[in-house]
């Protein structure tokens, strides 16, 4: 059985959203039940198992190199499915799971397959779409999958409720197989075999070349890679900081999915916005928001320590003006690589992910049972961001190119 009907753009940013965020729930579903696991393998240090979510992390910036460039060279559906059974499999090493060295295994594997998930769909709209609709679409699909996180908590804690931590991997693997069914019947191939790279390594290293010495591409990379860095931070350190300072209990996915529920809302702005905004602009304006609030909010809690609200208010703004930012990164530093769609976005995703880990680790390691840390990180990576984008656009008026 093959996909041969004609999707609606409804339907086709609702299938591409569902399949990237199979990588966020993977992420943030087991958020809440760290406590259970670390109990269950008889670990007690919370910076500890911050690596559950931190070894996924790293199978997927790993996963992103290789599924673009075989993308390109066997078509988007067969690499899909590909992530999609590695993933399956990957979760039923984690359920069955009896110490934390052999769930690392398993989450090293979910993040390798969720790779697929990330890199395949973002090519699919690239083979699709082009300039501002493309940064349209992607702004409507990241602003479900970030809309995925806000949920994914409560659902898993309503799963705990429920049974044992083990039911949360049965969810994603079940959740998993229908995303796959739904692709099978309604996704058709978007990449023609005339149109496929001969996969040599040449025309591996010439396009990550390409990639690489684009000044535009590779500034807006990095200004990517910090600021996810900054949001992996967060989803890292989120259950001690909520639990632990703020004693919020169970309540904890509730009060994580409202933060990050800003995100989702400014993607979905930034959908209309850029049809009428360059996406550079918005993404050098929210920058300047960031910078300015994240600011603001370590130097208050310098003076006071943030009650749970104050805490709530600033980083749901942090986070609103966040929103601007990725998926705008993402469409600008693609942009001038469409003909090597899949390569240039396994290396966009592998770069920025690299730069991701380190500092979202870097800002979750110095945790102190106080939100400084985080907050400071989020100044310094968005400050050397606009740093970074200001330098590149100053380049490219000096040299025109």
């Amino acid at each position: 059985m093959s996909a041969t009907n004609k999707q609606s753009e409804v339907e086709f940013v609702a299938l591409v959203a569902l399949t990237t965020s199979l990588g966020a729930l993977s992420i943030d579903a087991v958020l809440p039940a760290l406590p259970d696991i670390g109990e269950s393998f008889g670990i007690a240090d919370g910076n500890a198992l911050q690596q559950i979510v931190g070894i996924l992390f790293l199978g997927l910036t790993i996963g992103q190199l290789a599924y673009g460039p075989l993308s390109d060279r066997f078509g988007r559906r067969p690499l899909l499915f590909i992530g999609m059974a590695v993933f399956v499999l990957s979760s039923l090493v984690c359920i069955l799971a009896d110490s934390l060295a052999v769930m690392f295994v398993g989450r090293f594997f979910q993040g390798a397959g969720a790779a697929a998930l990330r890199i395949v769909p973002m090519s699919v709209i690239r083979d699709r779409y082009d300039g501002a609709a493309m940064a349209r679409i992607m702004s409507l699909t990241m602003a479900v999958f970030i809309i995925v996180p806000c949920i994914a908590p409560m659902l898993g804690q309503g799963i705990l409720m429920l049974a044992g931590w083990q039911s949360i991997f049965w969810f994603m693997l079940v959740l998993t197989c229908a995303s796959g069914f739904w692709v099978w019947t309604r996704q058709p191939e978007t990449l023609p075999v005339e149109r496929r790279s001969a996969g040599s390594l040449v025309s591996v290293r010439d396009g990550l070349v390409a990639t690489l010495l684009n000044r535009k591409t590779r500034a807006y990379t990095i200004a990517s890679g910090l600021m996810m860095g900054t949001f992996m931070a967060y989803v890292m350190s989120a259950e001690q900081i909520y639990r632990d300072i703020f004693e919020t209990g169970d309540l904890f996915a509730l009060y994580f999915g409202v933060g990050a529920g800003f995100i989702g809302i400014a993607s979905l702005a930034n959908a209309r916005l850029v049809e009428s905004y360059s996406p550079e602009l918005i993404c050098r304006a929210a920058l300047f928001g960031v910078i300015l609030v994240s600011g603001l909010a370590y130097v208050i809690n310098d003076i006071a320590p943030l009650s749970l609200y104050g805490f709530l208010v600033l980083i749901s703004i942090v986070f609103f003006c966040f929103g601007f930012t990725i998926g705008n990164m993402n469409a600008i530093a693609l942009q001038p690589l469409g003909h090597i769609a899949g390569l240039a976005n396994s290396a966009i995703s592998f770069l920025s992910g690299c730069i991701a880990m380190v500092i979202g680790s870097v800002i979750a390691g110095t945790f102190n049972m106080t939100v400084a840390p985080l907050f400071f990180g989020i100044f310094a990576t968005s400050l050397l961001s606009q740093l970074i984008l200001m330098l590149a656009d100053r380049q490219q008026m000096v040299t025109g190119a």
